[in-house]
C-alpha cells in the first residue's frame, strides 16, 4: 500500500473510497451465501481497475488492514468449501434423480476455480490503495463514542473497532477537505447493522458526522461504484 500525503491525494481531484474489512472480504466469500450478487463482484473488478488507472483514490485505515489480515485464510476457505458443499448437494440431487429418470452429467468443478482470482482482486485493490495510520487522537476520539454510544457503537457490542475505523476515515477526509480537495469521498461498508436504522437509513449519528465531512455512505460496492460516479 502507499502512504497516505492528504496534500498529493487532493491535488489529484478524484473522488476518494474509504473501505471497510467487511467489504474487502466481500470480495471473496462464499458466493453461495444469501445476499451474493454478481454485480457487485463485477463493481468491485471496474473499481479495481479505476484505481489502478488513477480515475479515484481508496483509503484503507490501518484498523481495516490488521482485521483483514486477520480474517484472510478463514474468508478463502470458508469460501472454499462451500462451494464444495454446493457440489456434493447437487451431486447428491442428481443421482436420486437418475434414480427416477434419465442421467444428466452435471459438472460444477470450475466453480472450484474462482476464489484465486477473487483473492488475486483483492491483492491488486490493496497495492493501489493508501494505507491511512491510527493515532493516538484517533483512539480517544473512538473510545469517546464508545463511552457514549454514538454510532457505529451499540450497546452491549464491543464497537471499538469499528469506531477506530470510521474516526480514522473522518480524520483523513477533513485532512483531505483541508488539503482543497473537492471531489466525492464514499464509505463503504457492508456492515449494516452497525451504520443504518431499522428503517434502513443512515444513522443520526453518522448523518450528522459524515454530512460534517461530505462523505456518502454506500452499503455495497455497486452503491459505492454509483456515488463515486462510475
Amino acid at each position: 500500500m502507499q502512504p497516505f500525503d492528504p496534500t498529493a491525494i487532493a491535488a489529484l481531484s478524484v473522488p476518494v473510497l474509504c473501505i471497510d474489512t467487511c467489504s474487502l472480504l466481500d470480495i471473496m466469500r462464499d458466493p453461495t451465501r444469501d445476499g451474493a450478487q454478481a454485480r457487485d463482484r463485477l463493481a468491485a473488478i471496474d473499481i479495481v481497475q479505476r484505481l489502478e488507472k488513477l480515475d479515484l483514490v481508496c483509503l484503507v485505515a490501518e484498523q481495516v488492514e490488521i482485521e483483514f489480515a486477520s480474517h484472510d485464510a478463514d474468508i478463502q476457505l470458508e469460501a472454499t468449501n462451500a462451494i464444495r458443499k454446493l457440489r456434493e448437494r447437487v451431486d447428491q440431487a442428481n443421482r436420486i434423480h437418475a434414480a427416477f429418470l434419465s442421467a444428466v452429467n452435471i459438472d460444477l468443478t470450475h466453480l472450484d476455480g474462482v476464489v484465486a482470482p477473487a483473492r488475486q482482486i483483492i491483492t491488486r485493490w490493496t497495492n493501489a490503495a493508501h494505507r491511512v495510520p491510527s493515532s493516538t487522537a484517533i483512539f480517544t476520539n473512538a473510545m469517546d463514542r464508545v463511552n457514549r454510544n454514538i454510532a457505529p457503537a451499540r450497546k452491549g457490542k464491543d464497537s471499538v473497532k469499528d469506531c477506530v475505523v470510521v474516526e480514522t476515515y473522518l480524520t483523513a477526509v477533513d485532512a483531505l477537505r483541508a488539503a482543497g480537495m473537492p471531489t466525492t469521498a464514499v464509505f463503504l461498508s457492508s456492515n449494516t447493522k452497525e451504520y443504518l436504522t431499522d428503517a434502513k437509513v443512515l444513522t443520526p449519528d453518522l448523518v450528522r458526522d459524515f454530512g460534517r465531512a461530505n462523505m456518502a455512505y454506500a452499503p455495497n460496492m455497486s452503491a459505492a461504484k454509483a456515488f463515486l460516479g462510475f
